[in-house]
């Protein structure tokens, strides 16, 4: 297997920027895939494993959009998620002969991702706020006031300054709509723990965002 990644990911990935209910809600149409999308990933998988660099590209068409908006919103910044996403998928190919399949893959690629960001915000001491352009919805784009972009400017930054086991915890659950037990599993820790990081992480960000409310 090469150890170049086959898939050009310079390439622009817009995420929808609309903001979860920081009381809990966690937003819709979060599932993965379907039984039958699960099948077909399931030979990609086996076919990527075996070197298939077409069938890698097709399994990272299917999740760049999410793993973007998973590390936009762990790193604060469009240029810092690109980055993180590439490298994890990089990170990802080559590790592809290593992937044992005892997990779903997206919750493998997922705990990559999470990993490289995590690389990442270690080695920068603060990350900005992302322009407002990487946050628009282009379906609501023309109805969207300069409030509301300042106000999705001050979440992002707002969670981008958590410590990084609640904004990991934080986002898994209430942005990717992981239960409390997936995100125990990919971070590693037991679900009470992932209970009380989310607990803080919203309680943090609502005395931060309280002039936005």
């Amino acid at each position: 297997m090469s150890a170049h990644i086959p898939l050009d990911l310079t390439r622009a990935v817009k995420v929808t920027a609309g903001v979860a209910d920081l009381t809990g809600n966690r937003m819709e149409g979060s599932g993965w895939s379907s039984q039958d999308g699960a099948l077909v990933e399931a030979a990609l998988v086996d076919q990527a494993r075996a070197g298939d660099e077409a069938a890698f590209e097709a399994l990272v068409r299917r999740y760049q959009d999410r793993l973007y908006g998973i590390a936009l919103r762990m790193t604060g910044h469009p240029h810092d998620a690109q980055d993180a996403v590439q490298d994890a998928l990089v990170d990802a190919w080559r590790g592809l002969p290593r992937f044992r399949q005892d997990a779903q893959f997206s919750t493998w690629l997922v705990r990559v991702v999470i990993n490289r960001c995590h690389d990442l915000t270690r080695a920068r001491a603060k990350v900005a706020a992302p322009p407002d352009e990487t946050l628009a919805d282009t379906g609501a784009s023309l109805e969207m006031t300069v409030e509301d972009r300042r106000r999705q400017d001050a979440v992002i930054a707002a969670i981008a300054d958590l410590p990084f086991d609640q904004r990991s915890a934080l986002v898994l659950h209430t942005f990717d709509g992981r239960s409390q037990a997936e995100v125990a599993r990919l971070l590693g820790t037991t679900e009470g723990a992932v209970k009380v990081r989310i607990h803080r992480a919203r309680r943090a960000l609502l005395d931060t965002l309280q002039d936005w409310r």
